[in-house]
């Protein structure tokens, strides 16, 4: 049976064009992003006409971009021990503003992995002597990183990567597979909120 559509090699893959206003992600926050279009969002998010502004399945989409791999920049790229100490990802920086309450109120579920540690603090191991640390103080949520005391010192001292005495291909898979959890329960309580 011949084909209808020509073969063609495609170099890239996307979901949708560039010039579509509503691929913008109202729950990422991108510089890109157009502060007018962000507006129209916060207000139809506040003002309960969400169907205004994003069909069901433009809400769905938006909320799938939300992953841990788009907002959490990668430790991969981090060069020393250094800068694998000051890791710190500011919450409100990356996330909309509907989606970082939702991401607090997930941790307030129950969780086999994050623990809370703090009256304002979760924690969670990742990898041996490495827990990713949430801080859900109102205005101030960010996600950092916490060591065992015996692998400070060692991080201090490794002024390369090859030097660092744990992969960070396995801590950011380690990251990522953690928070991604997490995120997939603040999606499902922002789609109930605004999709219903």
């Amino acid at each position: 049976m011949p084909s209808f559509h020509p073969r063609q090699i495609v170099f890239e893959d996307r979901a949708h064009p560039d010039s579509d206003v509503s691929a913008a992600s109202p729950f990422v926050r991108q510089p890109q992003t157009e502060s007018s279009t962000r507006f129209m969002h916060d207000l139809a998010r506040d003002y309960g006409c969400w169907s205004d502004v994003l069909s069901p399945e433009q809400t769905a989409y938006a909320l799938a971009q939300v992953t841990a791999a788009t907002v959490l920049p990668p430790l991969t790229r981090l060069n020393s021990g250094s800068e694998l100490l000051d890791y710190r990802v500011s919450l409100r920086e990356v996330l909309g503003s509907a989606l970082v309450p939702e991401l607090a109120a997930a941790l307030n579920e129950p969780d086999p992995h994050w623990q809370q540690v703090h009256a304002s603090g979760y924690a969670c191991v990742i990898g041996a002597g490495v827990a990713a640390y949430l801080d859900i103080t109102p205005g101030s949520e960010s996600l950092s990183l916490r060591y065992a005391n015996a692998l400070v010192p060692v991080l201090l001292n490794a002024r390369r990567a090859a030097e660092l005495p744990r992969s960070r291909l396995f801590l950011q898979t380690a990251l990522y597979e953690r928070f991604d959890a997490l995120l997939a329960r603040a999606r499902a309580r922002a789609w109930f909120w605004l999709a219903g």
